[in-house]
């Protein structure tokens, strides 16, 4: 009886030292660990960014772009972070003025880490053919000086990637992505000489896939590539 009684002591002492080596070695694992906000912001600007290639725009005389509303599905941010792949994705926002002082926004949340070999995309998206995904407003001063209402019209859907530098994400500070879209590059390959000879409808230049078709299709083949972007960032808590 004394035997068992020493041998169940034993066991006893055995398992409360192995539960204390475990939760020691799980103490010494835990990683500090936290995350930051990365809101995106979408905008449009007639002026031609200085470290643009110069042979990526199109800098039309007299024409100003006035007004414009993307229909944004979502956006995609992409990078690696140690070697691994991550693609998130916002949802949900629409309906974004392009030239408001204070653009729409959304975000993610990223953890920690260093992001490398970003991409971050706009997705346009029409709604029931009653909403384009993009529509630019805005005049042009013909060659007989003439003011005339321009507008184009997206039709089908498109995106809008632009590529940035790494970011380290320590869970102090959070990030805004501004994407930039760059009127003077969804432009090119187009003139004055081409707006000019443009077909009128009730007094305006339509571009869009009925009307002006091979300005329209110049114009969505730079959709793509309008983009500017560039990381803002700001201590939390703060806007």
């Amino acid at each position: 009886m004394k035997t068992v009684r020493t041998s169940i002591i034993a066991t006893m002492i055995l398992a409360i030292i192995s539960l204390a080596a475990c939760k020691k070695n799980n103490s010494s694992s835990v990683v500090a660990s936290g995350s930051s906000k990365l809101s995106f912001q979408m905008k449009a600007t007639n002026a031609n960014l200085a470290n643009l290639p110069a042979d990526s725009t199109s800098v039309i005389a007299g024409l100003t772009w006035t007004a414009g509303t993307a229909n944004v599905g979502k956006f995609a941010f992409e990078a690696r972070r140690n070697g691994v792949s991550i693609n998130i994705f916002s949802n949900n926002l629409t309906n974004v003025d392009l030239f408001a002082l204070t653009p729409l926004q959304t975000y993610v949340t990223l953890d920690t880490g260093v992001y490398k070999e970003i991409e971050i995309t706009a997705f346009l998206e029409g709604t029931a053919d009653t909403v384009p995904p993009l529509k630019l407003s805005g005049t042009f001063t013909n060659d007989s000086s003439k003011v005339v209402p321009i507008e184009f019209d997206l039709s089908g859907k498109a995106i809008v990637k632009v590529e940035q530098h790494n970011i380290d994400i320590s869970g102090t500070t959070d990030y805004t992505a501004l994407l930039d879209m760059q009127l003077d590059r969804i432009t090119k390959g187009i003139t004055a000489d081409d707006l000019n000879k443009a077909t009128l409808t009730n007094g305006s230049i339509i571009i869009s896939k009925t009307s002006n078709i091979t300005l329209y299709w110049k114009m969505r083949a730079n959709i793509t590539r309008c983009g500017w972007g560039e990381f803002r960032e700001h201590h939390k808590d703060h806007d």
